[in-house]
């Protein structure tokens, strides 16, 4: 008997740490929608050299939303985004994100980079704002 209890518990363990949280699991803001964060925008059909956002839903049928936010084009590589916060009050989303550029003297890729980052949302965020942690606001570019 005590090794079914035991064998029960290491099946337990075991579907836990398969199944266990990652960065791309889903998170639910105050108003019930649901987002999570992607990691960077690989595809080749959208102008991410300009800073700001663009929607997309990949046309397909009950495909979610995708923010694709874009710091826009860096003449070396150690530039990245970061999404801060996410937050949904009154119908309202707000997506801070952190541009982080390269320290002075740090050594860089020399390569043009058009650093990105993704915030996927299961349905359309009607007033969204995405930006900066200086306040500053990304554009809608499609």
């Amino acid at each position: 008997m005590k090794s079914k209890h035991i064998l029960i518990l290491v099946v337990v363990l075991c579907l836990l740490v398969f199944t266990g949280c990652n960065k791309n699991d889903k998170t639910k803001l105050r108003d019930g929608v649901d987002y999570k964060i992607n990691g960077e925008f690989t595809g080749k059909y959208l102008d991410i050299s300009k800073r700001g956002y663009y929607i997309d839903t990949l046309n397909q049928p009950n495909a979610p939303y995708l923010y694709i936010i874009c710091m826009g084009q860096k003449n070396t590589g150690g530039y990245s985004l970061k999404v801060k916060e996410v937050n949904s009050i009154d119908g309202k989303t707000e997506i801070i994100v952190e541009e982080i550029i390269p320290d002075k003297g740090d050594s860089v890729t020399m390569a043009i980079t058009n650093p990105t980052i993704i915030v996927e949302f299961s349905k359309y965020q009607e007033n969204i704002i995405i930006k900066n942690t200086e306040g500053q606001i990304f554009e809608k570019l499609n």
